[in-house]
């Protein structure tokens, strides 16, 4: 799967970093392993153990460290701690000395750098310089410390004559810094660009981590769609957008637990659908059947999934006025010659609309993409309890597609394979990313009329960098088939 050195950049998040050890697992289980590891914040936490461990075992000892790090409510301010640290004037919520007690028990107390199985850096923010300092030798703990030192929970961790704080102030995802040291192929874990939705704050205690998030997250985009030629990058999802959780100071250790245990099977699952996805995109060329996915077995969306091909649904969707009225539209592009049923073929001229916007009719990127919405076609018949080969009218249509795209979940295991099928085809130049003139030739094969291309890619641009990433063209996608929002950006890409 992959080629060349291969680095995971673990960003963090703070409890959120235990989504990574689902995605860990996802990676382990296809063979993908690191020639380099480099983690900031509570990446730099599963990191370290990553590199101690660089085996499938090492699954068993990051979810044994999430259950003591919340059981020993590592991340909770007592009362004592409040009262203690406003006493003496000191700028934290709590002390450090239960982090360092428990790394200490999975890490090895005296622990160096020098002792990893896989190269590794941990990012830590140096208050003195104003800028980011990659530990890679010496003394584990403390370089692990500093990068998880939340500003405000835990005070600064003093290293020689300098004191650090979180890694994520000054590097969320160390990518260049993979680069710069040769790797190929990266593989992010916990992040995405808008991956989760974020909420308004309910707290005082949340403004702050809010405001912070949303700037972090944007200077994210810039980073990630900003990449060398040759280096192919896969922003893994967390699968945290499918959780409505309460992170806040008064959930009890009980509720902590179980929210860490979702934490860790929604990492799974997020990243295997996105493995998935890429996985079918170059399978789908040498597919020997005409949906190239055989049974399906029917699953609805939030249950789990068991063993054998899967058709995740939503039953009894109910799309409002708004989203039924999009479907409707998406039937009419599909309905090609206007006969009020839509099959394969109908499905397989808009693939061929696709291919030959960029000049590669016959190519293999056709037979990739025809495979993709035929793929698509079996899921959206086997929705609508028909064969493959049969016509689905108007009614039966929308109602099949709105089951397949009635929850995030199914959506991510529904569609995205065929966007970033799209998505493949339409990037000429193979780089991951979609230029103006790229994105213009696709939004004309979907159906936008020449006058609003421009408008369409200058909005699909949320990061104002002047490429279209996967992320940006899926939220499109996504909006269209799933948002009220009347000025999603979404709305304008099938005309």
């Amino acid at each position: 799967m992959t080629n060349g050195s291969v680095a995971f950049v673990l960003g963090g998040g703070g409890v959120r970093g235990a989504h990574q050890v689902g995605m860990v697992r996802a990676l382990f289980e296809r063979g993908i392993k690191p020639d380099l590891l480099i983690g900031t914040s509570a990446g730099s936490i599963q990191g370290a153990l990553l590199a101690s461990d660089p085996t499938i075992g090492v699954i068993d000892t990051m979810t044994e460290f999430w259950r003591e790090f919340t059981e020993r409510r590592v991340m909770k301010a007592s009362a004592r701690n409040l009262l203690d640290n406003a006493l003496h004037l000191r700028p934290t919520l709590t002390s450090h000395e239960k982090l360092r007690t428990i790394l200490a028990d999975y890490l090895g107390e005296d622990t160096l750098f020098e002792n990893l199985q896989v190269p590794y850096q941990a990012c830590a923010a140096s208050i003195e310089r104003a800028t980011a300092r990659y530990f890679d030798s010496g003394p584990l703990i403390p370089a692990v410390m500093a990068s998880c030192a939340v500003p405000g929970l835990w005070p600064p961790m003093e290293i020689g004559k300098e004191h650090y704080v979180d890694g994520g102030v000054v590097e969320t995802v160390p990518v260049s810094r993979a680069v710069s040291y040769g790797a190929t192929t990266i593989y992010v874990l916990r992040l995405r660009q808008r991956e989760p939705r974020l909420a308004p704050p309910r707290w005082p205690w949340q403004l702050g981590s809010a405001v912070y998030e949303v700037s972090r997250r944007h200077h994210l985009g810039q980073v990630l769609n900003h990449r060398p030629d040759g280096v192919v990058m896969h922003v893994l999802p967390s699968g945290e957008e499918t959780l409505d959780l309460d992170d806040g100071m008064r959930s009890s250790a009980k509720e902590d637990a179980a929210t860490v245990r979702r934490r860790m099977e929604e990492g799974y699952r997020a990243t295997n659908a996105y493995l998935d996805a890429v996985d079918q995109s170059r399978i789908l060329p040498k597919a020997a059947s005409a949906t190239g996915l055989g049974a399906l077995r029917v699953e609805d969306a939030g249950v789990g999934s068991g063993d054998g091909p899967v058709l995740t649904v939503v039953e009894n969707a109910a799309p409002s006025s708004f989203v039924r009225t999009k479907l409707n539209r998406y039937f009419d592009l599909c309905d090609g010659d206007r006969d009020g049923r839509v099959g394969l073929a109908d499905f397989t001229r808009l693939a061929d609309r696709v291919t030959a916007a960029f000049g590669r009719p016959g190519s293999p990127d056709e037979g990739l993409l025809r495979a993709a919405y035929a793929g698509f076609w079996s899921r959206l018949t086997a929705a609508a309890d028909r064969d493959a080969g049969a016509m689905l009218e108007r009614e039966s249509f929308t109602r099949a597609l709105a089951r397949l795209v009635g929850s995030d979940r199914a959506y991510s295991a529904n569609v995205l394979p065929l966007v970033a099928a799209v998505m493949d085809s339409a990037d000429a130049d193979g780089n991951g990313i979609l230029s103006p003139p790229e994105v213009g030739r696709l939004l004309r094969a979907l159906g936008v009329a020449d006058g609003d291309e421009t408008t369409v890619i200058r909005r699909l641009d949320s990061n104002n960098d002047g490429v279209i990433t996967l992320d940006e063209l899926n939220e499109a996608f996504q909006d269209y088939f799933t948002s009220d929002d009347a000025g999603a950006v979404g709305n304008m890409i099938f005309g």
